[in-house]
């Protein structure tokens, strides 16, 4: 049986390959910090992200927590700023999904590109498909 960790790499190098995506992270939600912290990537520049503690309507992380949805980012969207894993990922464009446990967001799964692009509905509907999936055993994540 795989361990959890090896579990989770094995499914963001997955969304990775399938979005042709340079970069796949999951978030975790620390409800008492009343934060997201990003604790596992494929596909990173460094282990930079994992420092990364985002509060609840900041950056793409706390946007996604804030509406409760899946979001797309693009580095050329009026008024928007890359802040967090953006930004110390260098990403131009991105989709970022919730992870759902019944009713409540505990994670938060992220598919980035260093170029600009545009992520159509089947490379979201790969990214909310796999965030179901990890929904299924977050459980062992926290």
């Amino acid at each position: 049986m795989q361990t959890t960790d090896a579990r989770i790499r094995g499914m963001l190098d997955g969304v990775r390959g399938a979005t042709a995506s340079d970069l796949a992270a999951l978030a975790v939600i620390d409800r008492r910090e009343r934060s997201a912290r990003w604790r596992w990537a494929s596909g990173n520049l460094n282990d930079r992200y994992s420092y990364i503690s985002v509060g609840y309507g900041q950056g793409i992380e706390g946007e996604v927590i804030k509406v409760g949805r899946g979001l797309v980012w693009d580095s050329g969207a009026a008024g928007k700023r890359p802040d967090s894993i953006l930004l110390t990922e260098r990403l131009q464009s991105a989709y970022a999904a919730p992870v759902m446990a019944g009713q409540d967001i505990v994670g938060i799964l992220l598919a980035g590109d260093r170029t600009k692009r545009s992520y159509g509905t089947p490379e979201r509907e790969t990214v909310t498909k796999a965030a179901e999936e990890i929904a299924e055993w977050i459980h062992d994540l926290i």
